[in-house]
């Protein structure tokens, strides 16, 4: 018998990216605005990623976005602002299906992250009752009901739904990163050449061997990158991987400017002409 209509769905994102077929496409989501996130989402989005790291968002402030993100058929992943296991339960509880950890150093952090976003016995998650509108009582706690929302299959289910993105973005996150894909067993991997260029004090030769080092690892142990086309990375696409559309408030600073400048130029013309 199939599982009941409230039981978590498969995770599309991560679906996508074990099952070989077309990848996903990610956009980074900085304007905390639930609109952008339904423009991104009409626009063939397969998944955005929320931002808690550096934005002033709060938890409460993410739901809408959340829940914009899914009902324009997208999977909501949240970067949180760090590894706290109650603030990701949190966020899971809030209805975020996927959990992108930055800053990922070792091989302990790692272990920590992937059971920061699962129940016990794999995780440490903590139970949050009803949660409120991801879910639908059906029955009551007696032993006689086959599906319960306090139940071994309804966890097991809930532990699958989730992704995990590890961020790489410093110099100790790239030499132990063996050690932290064989512990924290993420779906994909994202290289923070931003914080990494920072942390590699602007050496850009560093940085180029860092990304490619941490390209032919994850590569080799079947774990999937995430690739950027604008700018573009120059890799080679293999299967597992997904790509990055970029970051919103990037992208509609370089369209307002794009437009603006049409504009001015089309002032200029008129002057010219005595207009």
């Amino acid at each position: 018998m199939p599982p009941p209509s409230f039981w978590p769905k498969p995770n599309r994102f991560r679906v996508a990216l074990r099952n070989g077929g077309p990848p996903p496409v990610a956009m980074w989501i900085t304007l905390e605005s639930p609109n952008v996130v339904e423009m991104v989402g009409a626009h063939g989005a397969d998944a955005v990623l929320l931002d808690l790291e550096h934005t002033t968002s709060s938890p409460g402030d993410l739901q809408p976005l959340i829940v914009a993100a899914q009902l324009a058929g997208m999977t909501a992943l949240v970067r949180p602002a760090g590894p706290d296991r109650h603030a990701i339960g949190r966020l899971l509880d809030a209805g975020a299906e996927g959990i992108v950890f930055p800053m990922v150093s070792s091989a302990a952090e790692a272990a920590a992250a992937a059971r920061a976003v699962r129940y016990p016995p794999a995780g440490g998650r903590g139970w949050a009752g009803a949660h409120a509108r991801h879910v639908r009582w059906t029955g009551s706690h007696c032993d006689g009901d086959e599906y319960r929302l306090l139940s071994p299959e309804f966890v097991a289910a809930a532990d699958e739904s989730v992704a995990t993105v590890f961020m790489i973005e410093n110099r100790a996150g790239v030499e132990q990163l063996e050690d932290i894909l064989e512990a924290g067993n993420p779906d994909a991997v994202i290289f923070g050449w931003g914080d990494f260029t920072v942390d590699a004090g602007f050496d850009t030769a560093r940085v180029a061997a860092a990304r490619d080092r941490v390209y032919a690892t994850c590569r080799a142990r079947g774990v999937g990158i995430a690739i950027s086309v604008v700018p573009s990375d120059e890799v080679e696409y293999y299967p597992g991987c997904f790509f990055s559309a970029g970051v919103d408030a990037t992208i509609t600073s370089e369209a307002v400017g794009a437009r603006l400048s049409e504009v001015r130029a089309a002032i200029a013309a008129c002057a010219v002409g005595g207009l």
